[in-house]
């Protein structure tokens, strides 16, 4: 067999295989940062949908908590329904645009930008690893 005539064979190959592949509709992205739902009690912040922000981020609400009390320079807790309580009153641009730094620092994956990430602690180092394309990367104490 010639060259030329392997390279023919190999191009067919390649056309059916890639011919076989589904078709990749729509651009993927099904993430999006869901607007805080928050009630005002006297001076407390109650930031109702919480638990459902980190069930969406994959996240344990203690790990988002610590984030947004430590940039929001308050105390806060999480009730036993999951809601996050907050000492002071913050709106909700201002809750909205600190999960947007969150999710650019913690959740989407530094390289191929996807949300599919996890957390994961080896020896003192916390990683994220990437379930879409297997990226492992340690995290930066962000400010």
């Amino acid at each position: 067999m010639s060259s030329e005539q392997i390279d023919e064979s190999y191009k067919r190959l390649l056309d059916k295989f890639y011919g076989d592949l589904p078709r990749v509709e729509g651009s993927g992205e099904w993430f999006s940062i869901p607007n805080p739902v928050l009630r005002y009690e006297g001076d407390k912040t109650t930031f109702i949908n919480f638990k459902q922000v980190c069930e969406l981020f994959r996240r344990e609400p203690s790990h988002v908590m610590k984030f947004l009390v430590k940039h929001l320079a308050t105390a806060g807790f999480v009730d036993p329904e999951g809601k996050l309580v907050l000492q002071g009153h913050f709106s909700e641009p201002q809750l909205r645009e600190l999960l947007g730094r969150y999710v650019e620092f913690y959740v989407k994956c530094p390289t191929c930008g996807r949300p599919d990430t996890r957390l994961v602690k080896k020896l003192r180092i916390v990683y994220m690893v990437c379930e879409a394309c297997g990226a492992e990367a340690p995290i930066k104490v962000k400010s």
